[in-house]
């Protein structure tokens, strides 16, 4: 289960993203964007670029998923069923998380997370020392649960 460990911390910690925090330079010193770059978007940025509002829900689905596993216990049953309700309901955090991270933007989350830091390190200890953790670790449905809704997709 060191694996789902490691994910679950992922999020506090950047997910051992080292490094500057931006994204690796193509070394070609042109200022032309590459042709397959998304144009920048109009309007409001999205969640991927909201660092205080994506904190503070990816902080909220952490608090989700350890008041889950304190009423649930150790129904592993009923604890991989909500957890997909609320990944599924939490869809655009987890991708927003996915992105930031996967374009080396971490700091700029671990800078928000910080304002965050005690709400999500309870939830990070409760989600990780609940028997529905000791419990339901060894059933893969879980794990692949518990997976989509806290680890980074790659």
């Amino acid at each position: 289960m060191s694996r789902t460990c490691a994910l679950l911390l992922a999020l506090s910690i950047g997910a051992g993203c080292g490094g500057s925090g931006k994204p690796p330079s193509g070394g070609t010193g042109g200022s032309a964007a590459a042709p397959d770059a998304e144009p920048e978007p109009s309007g409001p940025p999205g969640l991927d670029r909201d660092y205080p509002q994506l904190a503070e829900r990816s902080v909220k689905l952490y608090e989700d998923v350890a008041e889950l596993f304190r009423v649930v216990g150790e129904d592993c049953e009923q604890a991989t069923a909500k957890l997909g309700e609320i990944g599924a309901a939490n869809h655009d955090v987890v991708v927003a998380n996915a992105k930031v991270l996967r374009e080396g933007r971490a700091r700029e989350l671990r800078q928000a997370l910080a304002k965050q830091g005690d709400r999500l390190d309870a939830a990070a200890k409760i989600i990780m020392q609940s028997p529905t953790i000791s419990m339901c670790a060894h059933y893969p449905s879980f794990t692949k649960a518990f997976d989509e809704v806290v680890a980074t997709p790659q």
